[in-house]
C-alpha cells in the first residue's frame, strides 16, 4: 500500500513546548528546500542519516548551525567526560538538531542528549515520514510522535521538543 504525503509539508509537531523554537519556520524551509534528495535517502533501503545531513548542512550553516558538535567545538555542550554528539547546533539560540533515518533506538538516545545537556533549549528530531525497509515501510513520522507523546517529564529539561518528517 503506497503512503501519501501529509496535506502539509513537511508535517511537524510540537511534542513539548514552553517557548516556540525560534527557527521553526527556516527548518522546515531547509526541509523543503531539498525534499526531493532527503525523499530519495528515505526512500532507499541501507541509506545512513548522515547521508540527509550531507544534504542540508549548506543551509544549516547558513542559518547559524555548527555540523557535528562535541565538547570540543562548544565546551559547554555536555558535562566534560560525556563524548556525545550532536548533528546541528546553534549556539546563541541554543537549538540541537538531529537527523534520523528511521531507528527509533536513536530517537531515545536523542532525546537523552537534549535533557543531558545544561545548554540545548529546543531540541529538533528531523525523521523520515516513511521508513523504507526492504521487505516493507512504516509510517515512522507518525509512529515516533505516538511512542514520545506520553513521556513529557523528560521533555522538562527543555523549552520544546519539535518532531519535522521529511
Amino acid at each position: 500500500m503506497p503512503h501519501t504525503v501529509p496535506p502539509v509539508y513537511p508535517p511537524r509537531q510540537y511534542l513539548y513546548r514552553m517557548q516556540v523554537n525560534p527557527n521553526e519556520h527556516q527548518l522546515c524551509q531547509v526541509v523543503i528546500n531539498n525534499s526531493s534528495q532527503l525523499t530519495e535517502i528515505r526512500n532507499t533501503p541501507f541509506r545512513k542519516s548522515v547521508e540527509a545531513e550531507k544534504v542540508i548542512v549548506n543551509d544549516m550553516r547558513r542559518l547559524g548551525f555548527m555540523h557535528s558538535v562535541t565538547n570540543r567545538q562548544c565546551e559547554a555542550l555536555f558535562r566534560r567526560g560525556l563524548n556525545f554528539e550532536v548533528d546541528f547546533f546553534h549556539q546563541d539560540l541554543q537549538i540541537a538538531v538531529e537527523v534520523e533515518k528511521g531507528e527509533i533506538n536513536n530517537i531515545w538516545k536523542n532525546i537523552c542528549k537534549f535533557a543531558e545537556s545544561s545548554v540545548i533549549r529546543h531540541g529538533v528530531l528531523l525523521v523520515p515520514v516513511v521508513r523504507q525497509g526492504q521487505q516493507s515501510s512504516s509510517e515512522f513520522y507518525n509512529n515516533t510522535v505516538k511512542r514520545l507523546s506520553k513521556i513529557e517529564r523528560i521533555f522538562s529539561y527543555i523549552d520544546s521538543l519539535l518532531i519535522i518528517g521529511y
